[in-house]
């Protein structure tokens, strides 16, 4: 009798129970925001999402586990580059919106970068917002950064970046040539 070995080729499994929390989302240009609200409402924050509940939280990493500020939504996990975008607790509340990927060595959903947040104290507000898009066509995404500090109507600390995605899963600063595709008046942080 012969034995043979057959080898497939297989896309990393996502555990079926924290795939299904996130509702699948085509990008094409997405603002994405963090929130003052404590407990925002569906029709009027788009990153509301749904609970991840205590027999999920085994398939996040310990950088996107809840505590005593907030508990994780899982909110949308993007087609074909399997990117997940969860709200995630902040300085006062889960009003802090993360991107993370699937570790397949790991079993678990890990944090690539925080995306967005809005804070304020006493009149001080810093925000960040991102978009993701895919500024040159190449079927990958870049995500653009734009934060800002508020100080009872001064502006201070902006920055503005633009990065590219890498394989498997990372992002990097994008090369000015890729950068001189989102030009800064294009992305403009949500309004409170």
């Amino acid at each position: 009798m012969e034995w043979f070995l057959i080898t497939f080729l297989v896309k990393p499994v996502v555990a079926e129970a924290i795939q299904n929390l996130f509702e699948e989302v085509n990008v094409v240009k997405m603002h994405i925001f963090g929130t003052n609200d404590a407990e925002p409402k569906q029709d009027e924050y788009p990153y509301v999402g749904k609970p991840v509940g205590e027999n999920e939280l085994k398939f996040l990493s310990d950088d996107l586990q809840p505590n005593e500020i907030g508990s994780i939504y899982a909110i949308y996990r993007t087609e074909n580059s399997n990117f997940y975008i969860l709200r995630v607790p902040g300085k006062y509340a889960s009003s802090n919106i993360a991107l993370a990927k699937w570790d397949p060595n790991a079993s678990k959903l890990v944090k690539v970068m925080d995306l967005a947040t809005m804070q304020c104290d006493e009149g001080m507000c810093h925000q960040q917002d991102a978009w993701l898009t895919d500024l040159d066509d190449d079927r990958s995404l870049d995500l653009i950064l734009r934060s800002q500090t508020n100080d009872n109507g001064k502006i201070s600390d902006e920055v503005f970046n633009v990065f590219y995605q890498q394989p498997p899963g990372s992002f990097t600063q994008a090369p000015e040539k890729l950068a001189a595709l989102a030009p800064q008046t294009s992305y403009v942080l949500q309004k409170f």
